[in-house]
């Protein structure tokens, strides 16, 4: 019973607020993230926290009510298996205000979650989390130099994000935060191509960057020659997001304009309200004709105004506008297509027209190859 007792212990060990939150699947209440600075280990045990922010107030028996909740679980990473230890409640000012602790936690109520879901995806990122710190020892301790491990190479690791395909010579369209800091750079078509690719410029102070792949394309993306997005217009976004939970193959969302501004009135910038997830930045906005209005970049930080505001935000998502993102490839001398077609294509016609001029750009780092890619993204 003393091992039993300990793991709840080490549940307990930390519950710190920390700033690793990574996006796990979510079901329209909440959304759900996972710290990866949670992790810890000992005795053969990891313990890791997945925080849910909610859209709304729920209630406890008590009748107070809960604004967001951390589930601390205690996992064996050899059994891919988990228990839930701890949940704490936080009020809308984000003070904790009840704690339910189990006590005594038997092996036999470890259970392996099912593939993909909430709690799938956070073991099994907290699982590789482990195994690339090697972490052995709990928070603050240290081992002796006499039993320092030897050292070993950095590991390899890569993130992903989105691109567009500008022409058909192979030159992409992306945000500098997608390849900044890379050593290395490849492409992945809708035809599974892996092209290795070089970076040619980058605007940091509007996040744009271009890349120049090794091989020609079928199609390139056209730029509506009346570029200035429409208050209310029609959208969709192509990218690459959540690899690691949703695939390798293209993702398609709808939506609307819903300001041609960006957060604080960023004139650079215009706000859609098509769903974002880590790994879209740098896809391309298409107006109902398939042409290209704007390019992927960010998603407001709903967490946060969530333990602000006590209200989760529901996208509300940002693209470049493009007469910027023009303006950046005519300055690089990129031959470009622009269109006045406004005919409206069918959804699936404007997917599958998208799919074709939207790539994943792999970034590959600390002497990463062109092997199977990393699940850490790039939002």
């Amino acid at each position: 019973m003393r091992l039993l007792a300990m793991l709840t212990a080490l549940a307990l060990a930390h519950a710190a607020w920390a700033a690793d939150w990574r996006p796990l699947p979510s079901p329209s209440e909440y959304q759900a993230t996972v710290d990866l600075d949670s992790v810890a280990a000992s005795k053969g045990y990891a313990r890791f926290t997945v925080r849910r922010a909610y859209a709304a107030g729920q209630q406890l028996s008590s009748g107070k009510q809960y604004f967001s909740t951390r589930l601390q679980y205690v996992a064996d990473c050899n059994q891919r298996s988990a228990v839930l230890a701890v949940t704490q409640y936080y009020g809308e000012d984000r003070k904790l205000i009840q704690a339910d602790v189990r006590p005594r936690i038997g092996r036999s109520e470890f259970a392996a979650p099912e593939a993909g879901t909430e709690l799938g995806e956070a073991l099994k990122l907290a699982c590789v989390k482990l195994a690339e710190t090697g972490r052995d020892q709990p928070p603050g301790t240290k081992a002796e130099p006499s039993q320092a491990p030897p050292a070993k190479p950095a590991p390899s690791r890569s993130s992903s994000g989105s691109g567009i395909v500008v022409n058909r010579d192979g030159a992409i369209l992306t945000n500098n935060h997608v390849v900044k800091d890379c050593g290395n750079y490849e492409v992945i078509d809708d035809l599974n191509r892996r092209i290795k690719a070089t970076l040619l410029a980058t605007d940091p102070t509007r996040d744009l960057a271009l890349l120049r792949a090794e091989e020609r394309f079928r199609s390139a993306a056209a730029l509506r020659k009346d570029i200035h997005p429409k208050l209310g217009e029609a959208v969709t976004v192509v990218g690459y997001p959540l690899v690691g939970v949703l695939g390798t193959r293209p993702n398609v969302n709808f939506g609307n304009v819903t300001s041609t501004v960006g957060i604080r009135g960023d004139p650079t910038q215009m706000q859609i309200s098509v769903p974002i997830q880590r790994g879209a930045s740098g896809g391309p906005v298409l107006d109902q004709a398939g042409n290209v209005i704007g390019v992927v970049v960010s998603k407001l930080d709903a967490l946060k105004l969530a333990e602000r505001y006590g209200d989760l935000p529901q996208n509300v998502n940002f693209a470049i506008r493009g007469e910027f993102a023009r303006d950046f490839l005519e300055a690089n001398r990129i031959e470009l297509t622009t269109s006045t077609e406004a005919a409206p294509l069918t959804s699936t016609d404007v997917a599958s027209h998208g799919a074709a001029v939207t790539v994943r750009v792999r970034c590959l780092r600390e002497g990463a190859s062109g092997g199977a890619p990393a699940n850490r993204q790039t939002r």
